[in-house]
């Protein structure tokens, strides 16, 4: 009985931190992506790796030359 007890209270222990951790961090990411200018940022890195899974799927580069280099270029000035 004595198991059973410390198990459940070291698994609420576990569920009590882990829910704290992750909303800390949360509030942390909150607070960071107020920032105008890394908000935008990352939608722009979020809609160009996007665009980059449409246009190379594994089809079309297992099929055809892979990356081209302007397109290296175009996207890691």
């Amino acid at each position: 009985m004595g198991f059973v007890l410390v198990f459940l209270v070291a698994l609420a222990a576990t569920v009590v931190g882990t829910t704290l951790f992750l909303v800390r961090r949360e509030r942390a990411r909150r607070h960071w992506a107020g920032e105008i200018e890394g908000l935008s940022v990352e939608q722009h890195r979020t809609a160009q790796a996007a665009q980059m899974r449409s246009t190379y799927t594994s089809v079309a580069v297992h099929n055809g030359h892979g990356l081209f280099t302007d397109d290296l270029h175009k996207h890691h000035p």
